[in-house]
């Protein structure tokens, strides 16, 4: 029988058993949630409990996170299914590596406001690549005693970000002894993961203490340990394949730069390559990961204490670490930047236009490198007479702009895998402490909370003029007496085309030969090379320290900085209206203080390095300040702050006994160009019977931009455009303004005896959505084919926003440029439900059973203008529900996402069974058509023992099928927002209380 048919029966089962019990099921238990006692619940500053709340609360406590198996924060976040597309496992590529967010309505992870305790989080320096928001690895699991998550615009009582809705992490208070946990995780090519932590906590009359710590390790998952995740290129769902490798094509030495090809390098299909379209295709995936290597360190302590009989004072002080210290990356990058041509006194041997910058100018092989003169003096097929009569030009031959890089077959030179690695710590520090109290029947609470968030990524990238100077015969080997230095360079350009080899060997100077002959065995396949001419003359061997050289390496530092003071008074009118309780009232203030700084190493800062010749040259020598890296960009170091001052109130209005309205407003005050944003919003309940009740919520939200993205200038980097990486420079906009949503809900609660229920209807109106323009789909629409819209006076505003290396054509273009704006607006709608039955005698124990569901009904964007020329649409409106985009664009939103669960507990025993299940999606407009994926289903089953001596042991089996994720057009070849690369995994458990 097949998985699939397995999963589906089994799934058919479990729907059938919800059913017979008359409704479906949340994850946690109604009754617990119905225990928990009055309090300052998410979404407003009165004091209420989750039950009687008019806002969507779901509340997830620990012992419903210990039933559903203690998953970590990644696994958790991917079970709640009103989060969309957030980062996890594989971190999407090449970025955020160790972090993880969460992300409500598919709005971006930027628009889900985080707390801890009911304070802010300061932004994750790395999630800043995925769009912003806080990472929620810093959160300390073992301290957590609830997750409360409300799914609704939340800007009238938080203010800015919480557009999607609001997370907040609440500690627990609780413990009284010592609490040991540990957990190991099984996983079939991995060393697999575990963790350990310890709690103590201490309850005192009115206050308690708790310290934790707690250690995570996940093992590297290598992406040949999947066979589903390295894709023939034929492959429907073929990822992580360019047309940029090496062998590479390359192309006639013209003063114009027309692109004339002469030859492509001989053994792409021996070295593990495909030849499509006349390029050598490489697979870079096959240096990556799946699953990092990570290590995560967690301590929080806590402190709460009275202060006489009327005051309380609350400390806490959270330190968290994540890091990644091998993250593995392709070998080499493909080429974004080039050489300073020797007419604007750089050291390219290549002809150039006049006034070209540093993108435009190709590299050069000159006539005189080895491994040049072996390719078209031996001639070996399929080389023709022809082709390798066409490489004895006295300038040499140039490399194509766009289907060459320096290194791919062969790997990286020095490192024992053969792939480039580079390491990423993320640490964190956080402390808040406040005072509440009550006087004259007012209750007053105000806090203090700083936050430091700060990323280290130690990397390299190839330097451009090294490239060109090692093609030339110009490196030294490190270390060496002997050194390349620039007499030795004078003299060996006078000899020209009569040096060889020996001459630069006798100077202790150094050829990079770029041909596959230098390659003995690929490092794709582990093939030997039919090709290699090493052996016969050793002149076309690569000396692995030498090319070690042409990296550059570098540590760029990121941090964020996070200051919140807060002040709320609260209490009772004493007015009534036509009920029993008296109407509350809430008043605030705020203020926040973010700064955001980055220190780039020399080789990224081009205020240090601004051109590829600044290495070894004094002065800039280029046009254009963009670096001397290969591939990665540059920047500049950058402090950016701002303070905003906010003013909120609440009212709680008991109209009958069982009807209450909520009025909340907000007004927060921006500095510069900003202004200020006023948010209102009005909650509506009726407990119509006993068993039945209906809530509504209609307010506006907001976000403000951030200090980094109204600061002129531009920052580049890279994106893949039209299957390959290229550059893009994104600049700032000082004429940014808030976005703004509206945000509707209305909600049908039912609890007819031992059945809870609830079903909401949201929709949100989003606007003024701040986001950069899309570099792919500038190119898209730039160059529906070849010629594109080249010269054409309608699109001229667009081709200006290009770079091209030769004439305009999309196989020239290099470099687009975007900014940071206010974009097209987004509507959503959907259902969340959520149902639940409990048998609490049932053969001897209690059985529930559950289900939790977000229908996706429409997530409508509309159409994204240029900037300063509305005229040119470059994106047409479409409705990204049910669609995807995991290689540009980076989102996936599946219609139906949903939890079921079977839950029974027998004595001391207790039995889950529960699916997780995500319907297939479609490309997205302007994306690889590739047609609906296939649903995604995960069976997990969970076992728990509560043995004597308070000790607790656990079994899980996550995926028990062994289900691989249904196959996705991504680098990956997976859906790595929703689907699980690990099969299955067997979990042990184990915690004892002292």
């Amino acid at each position: 029988m097949s998985k699939r048919i397995v999963n589906k029966t089994l799934s058919a089962a479990i729907v059938a058993a919800l059913y017979a019990g008359t409704g479906y099921a949340q994850q946690a238990p109604a009754t617990k949630i119905a225990e928990l006692e009055t309090v300052v619940v998410t979404g407003s500053y009165i004091r209420g409990t989750p039950t009687d709340a008019a806002l969507p609360v779901d509340v997830i406590t620990s012992d419903d996170l210990a039933a559903q198996g203690s998953p970590t924060v990644v696994q958790l976040v991917k079970t709640i299914t009103a989060s969309q597309a957030s980062i996890g496992e594989s971190n999407r590529y090449n970025g955020g590596a160790g972090t993880a967010s969460i992300n409500l309505r598919g709005f971006g992870a930027s628009r889900t406001l985080t707390l801890f305790n009911g304070r802010r989080l300061a932004d994750s320096p790395l999630a800043a690549f995925q769009g912003g928001g806080a990472n929620l690895n810093f959160i300390p699991q073992a301290a957590v005693g609830r997750v409360e998550i409300l799914k609704d615009g939340a800007a009238a009582t938080y203010g800015s970000d919480a557009i999607g809705g609001v997370v907040n992490f609440i500690s627990r208070t609780d413990l009284n002894g010592l609490e040991l946990n540990g957990q190991y995780s099984h996983i079939s090519g991995s060393d697999g993961d575990y963790e350990g932590s310890a709690a103590w906590g201490a309850k005192m009359t009115g206050g308690n203490i708790l310290i934790t710590g707690s250690y995570r390790h996940r093992s590297r998952l290598d992406i040949h340990e999947r066979s589903w995740a390295i894709q023939p290129f034929e492959s429907p769902f073929f990822g992580g394949w360019t047309g940029a490798g090496n062998p590479g094509i390359y192309v006639a030495n013209t003063p114009t730069l027309t692109t004339t090809t002469i030859f492509r390098d001989n053994g792409c299909t021996e070295l593990g390559g495909v030849i499509n379209g006349g390029v050598c295709r490489f697979q870079f995936s096959n240096f990556n990961d799946l699953v990092n290597e990570e290590d995560h360190y967690q301590l929080h302590a806590e402190f709460n204490a009275s202060i006489g009989d009327t005051i309380q004072s609350h400390t806490e002080l959270t330190w968290g670490r994540d890091y990644v210290p091998e993250q593995r990356l392709s070998p080499a990058n493909l080429t974004t930047q080039f050489p300073t041509p020797t007419s604007m006194g750089g050291a390219s041997g290549s002809l150039a236009p006049p006034g070209a910058l540093n993108y435009f100018v190709r590299y050069n092989i000159p006539a005189y490198n080895p491994g040049l003169v072996d390719l078209r003096t031996t001639c070996p097929p399929p080389l023709t007479a022809a082709q390798c009569t066409a490489m004895g030009s006295a300038n040499g031959i140039d490399a194509s702009p766009t289907s060459w890089r320096a290194i791919a077959h062969a790997g990286h030179p020095t490192n024992p895998d053969k792939a480039d690695h580079q390491v990423i710590d993320n640490k964190a520090f956080r402390v808040s402490t406040g005072l509440k109290g009550e006087f004259a029947g007012i209750d007053w609470d105000t806090a203090l909370t700083y936050m430091s968030a700060h990323s280290a990524v130690s990397t390299n990238d190839l330097l451009v003029n090294q490239i060109q100077n090692g093609l030339n015969g110009l490196l030294s080997l490190p270390g060496a007496a002997d050194q390349c230095t620039p007499q030795d360079v004078a003299a060996l350009q006078a000899l020209g085309a009569a040096q060889t080899a020996a001459d630069h060997a006798a100077r202790g100077c150094y050829f990079f030969n770029p041909f596959t002959n230098s390659v003995a065995v690929s490092a794709v396949n582990n093939q030997a090379n039919p090709f290699y001419r090493g052996t016969a003359n050793p002149a076309v061997i690569n000396n692995p320290q030498v090319i070690e050289t042409l990296y550059g390496n570098f540590v760029n530092e990121s941090t964020n900085n996070l200051f919140v003071f807060d002040a709320v008074f609260s209490g009772k009118t004493g007015l009534t209206l036509m009920a029993t309780d008296p109407v509350g009232w809430a008043l605030g203030t705020q203020y926040r203080y973010t700064e955001n700084k980055a220190e780039y190493g020399d080789l990224f800062n081009n205020k240090v390095t601004p051109c590829v010749d600044s290495i070894n040259r004094q002065g800039p020598v280029c046009q254009a300040p963009n670096g001397p890296l290969e591939f990665f960009g540059s920047n500049s170091n950058s402090d950016s702050t701002q303070g905003v001052y906010a003013l909120f109130g609440e009212l709680n209005m008991p109209i009958t006994d069982s009807f209450s309205a909520g009025l909340a407003a907000r007004y927060e005050s921006y500095p510069g160009n900003i202004g200020s944003t006023f948010n209102p919003k009005l909650s509506l309940r009726w407990q119509a019977l006993d068993w039945l009740a209906f809530r509504g919520s209609a307010g506006t939200t907001f976000r403000a931009p951030p200090a980094a993205l109204v600061v002129p200038g531009c920052v580049t980097g890279v994106a893949n455009i039209n299957g390959s990486y290229r550059a893009v420079e994104t600049c700032g906009n000082p004429d940014l303004r808030p976005e703004t949503a509206n945000a509707y809900n209305f909600g049908i609660l039912l609890k007819p005896g031992n059945f809870t229920s609830s079903v909401d209807y949201f929709l949100f109106n989003f606007d003024k959505e701040i986001t950069a323009e899309s570099a792919s789909q500038l190119f898209a629409s730039m160059f529906p084919t070849v010629a594109g819209h080249c010269g054409e006076a309608a699109f001229a505003p667009l081709e200006a926003r290009f770079s091209f290396a030769g004439g305009c054509s999309r196989d020239n273009a290099v470099r687009v440029k975007s900014f940071n704006v206010n974009g097209p607006g987004t509507n959503t709608s959907g259902l969340d439900i959520r149902m639940q039955y409990d048998w609490p005698q049932l053969m001897g124990g209690s059985l529930s059973v559950g289900l939790d569901a977000t229908y996706l009904l429409k997530l409508d964007r509309g159409a994204f203008t240029l900037k300063d020329a509305p005229s040119i649409t470059f994106a047409a409106p479409e409705d990204r529900a049910g669609k995807h985009d995991l290689v540009s664009q980076f989102f996936s939103n599946p219609k139906l996402k949903g939890n079921v669960f079977i839950s029974y507990k027998l004595n001391d025993f207790v039995f889950r069974l529960q699916n997780r299940y995500s319907q297939g999606t479609e490309a997205a407009f302007g994306t690889a058509n590739t047609g609906k994926l296939k649903d995604f289903w995960q069976h997990d089953l969970i076992a728990q023992w509560h043995a004597p001596m308070d000790l607790t042991v656990g079994l899980t089996i996550q995926n028990i099928l062994n289900t691989d994720p249904p196959d996705a057009p991504s680098q990956f070849n997976y859906d790595y927002t929703s689907g699980n690369p690990l099969g299955r995994v067997f979990e042990v458990s184990l915690k004892k209380k002292f």
